[in-house]
């Protein structure tokens, strides 16, 4: 009489056990983590910040001068997007729209950087620490 071989042994269940507990940890742990909006935009030209603009619901056209001659920047529905540009490949105009708190338009020719930024809603527990 043969033996069917068994592919599964009392350590695999082990292991699948705690792969099972990690993942269902991470997946809470994830889950608890608070969204930070986004509520306004910064936009900095030849590394300095020039530009501090709320993001809004309502459509609003800016003109961002620049080294090339200037981009033309809209915010519309919390979101924001460079419409037009006078570098040669056009990628900054080619990312799209940016809703998210961390994302950036970034425009290498044009020396721009457009970015997201958003409040916590107590600012205090962002901080490490104050040095004096």
């Amino acid at each position: 009489m043969k033996r069917k071989p068994c592919y599964f042994k009392k350590g695999d269940t082990i292991v699948y056990f705690f792969l099972s507990i990690f993942f269902f940890f991470a997946v809470r742990y994830a889950m608890s983590i608070d969204i930070v909006k986004g509520n306004k935009i910064e936009i900095y030209v030849d590394n300095q910040l020039k530009y501090v603009y709320p993001l809004q619901e309502k459509r609003k056209d800016y003109f961002i001068d620049t080294n090339l001659g200037g981009v033309n920047v809209q915010v519309e529905n919390m979101k924001v997007r460079v419409i037009s540009s006078n570098s040669p490949l056009k990628l900054c105009v080619k990312q799209g729209w940016i809703s998210n708190t961390g994302d950036a338009i970034i425009g290498i020719p044009d020396r721009l950087l457009i970015k997201i930024v958003g409040n916590k809603k107590n600012e205090e527990e962002e901080l490490d620490g104050i040095i004096r």
